[in-house]
């Protein structure tokens, strides 16, 4: 991917100040850098707390994009949200997941950035509303509390409230017994200790009680983070993802398509699935069949635009993507019956 060029960004924001052009330009160049240390860290697993700290410095959780004379604040929650999650999790495969989650995401928003900017040779006040859009969009934008979270902000001050309470009159309670002086005395810290513990070891007994066996996970295969249960089909993901569209979420729904035609290719041995197989990689590994090549582009040009990118869909969009999608499982049926026969 060529990264852009200082003149192309000076065409692009004609009217701006140099240092507003400055900034922008660096953004765009930490989005790029944070992406390739992505990789590294796939490629190289001792590297993961440096590299994960680097991009840290490279993109702050929160930060002021100066543009067309005005600052842009711009939430990388998301980013770090992934790494975290990252960190914590024990399990190689979604930590794999989580790489690629935040990898495809750090590299449509570069890529949906240049688009914009390559755009100005012919439109440029168009070219910097798409700029001005793709950084206010929601996800990069501070999270606005919702009114959930201002109820249980609220519960929680309540609750502590409440046990501020329970503590005060067990202390008032103590006086009572042992004297005014008893409060703050080493008599009445024991005896509250002595409460709590016993609080503490009544709680943990009703939950081990209440607490039913786990039954052992099945087998899953992994596909670009989706989960799919041992014994799973092509045919029920395609399902979940045409429900999903008419629910409205079209941009779960492609993905569920999409996911659907990859597992479809690797049940037919026409591509081998691997946990830290990107989209990009797959689209090489069916590249080799010609008859696939045309679906397989428009659909994951159009995964990397609505998934990752978080573009909305429309139902218009999803016809088309769903035709195509229909177009490509065709053929890998036939692909998959000629390698049958062949055998």
């Amino acid at each position: 991917m060529s990264r852009v060029t200082p003149i192309l960004l000076l065409t692009l924001l004609l009217a701006a100040e140099a240092s507003a052009a400055k900034t922008l330009l660096n953004y765009e160049n930490h989005v790029f850098r944070a992406a390739e240390q992505i990789g590294r860290i796939k490629s190289d697993t001792d590297y993961s707390e440096e590299g994960i700290s680097h991009i840290k410095e490279l993109l702050p959780r929160s930060e002021q994009i100066e543009f067309e004379g005005r600052q842009v604040s711009v939430d990388n929650t998301w980013l770090y949200v992934l790494l975290d999650s990252y960190a914590a999790e024990k399990d190689p495969q979604q930590r794999i997941a989580r790489l690629n989650e935040a990898a495809g995401r750090l590299r449509a928003l570069d890529d949906h950035l240049r688009r914009a900017e390559a755009a100005a040779s012919g439109e440029l006040s168009e070219s910097r509303a798409k700029i001005g859009e793709i950084l206010s969009r929601p996800a990069y934008q501070p999270e606005q509390e919702t009114q959930i979270g201002a109820f249980v902000k609220k519960v929680w001050r309540k609750v502590r409230g409440f046990v501020g309470e329970i503590l005060s009159a067990l202390m008032r309670l103590l006086e009572r017994l042992f004297g005014a002086g008893a409060g703050s005395g080493w008599i009445s810290k024991v005896l509250l200790a002595l409460v709590l513990a016993t609080a503490l070891i009544v709680a943990v007994v009703l939950a081990r009680r209440l607490r039913r066996p786990q039954t052992k996970r099945k087998k899953t295969r992994l596909v670009l983070g989706e989960e799919i249960a041992a014994g799973g089909t092509s045919g029920e993901l395609a399902e979940a993802g045409l429900a999903a569209a008419r629910a409205g979420d079209f941009r779960t729904a492609v993905r569920k398509l999409y996911v659907s035609l990859l597992y479809e290719l690797g049940e037919r041995n026409l591509i081998e699935l691997e946990d830290s197989a990107t989209n990009h990689e797959y689209l090489r590994k069916a590249s080799r069949f010609t008859v696939l090549v045309g679906p397989m582009r428009y659909l994951t040009d159009r995964f990397d635009y609505v998934w990752y990118g978080m573009f909305p869909s429309s139902e218009d969009d999803f016809a088309a993507y769903l035709a195509r999608y229909e177009e490509a499982m065709e053929r890998a049926r036939t692909l998959g019956e000629q390698a049958a026969s062949a055998s």
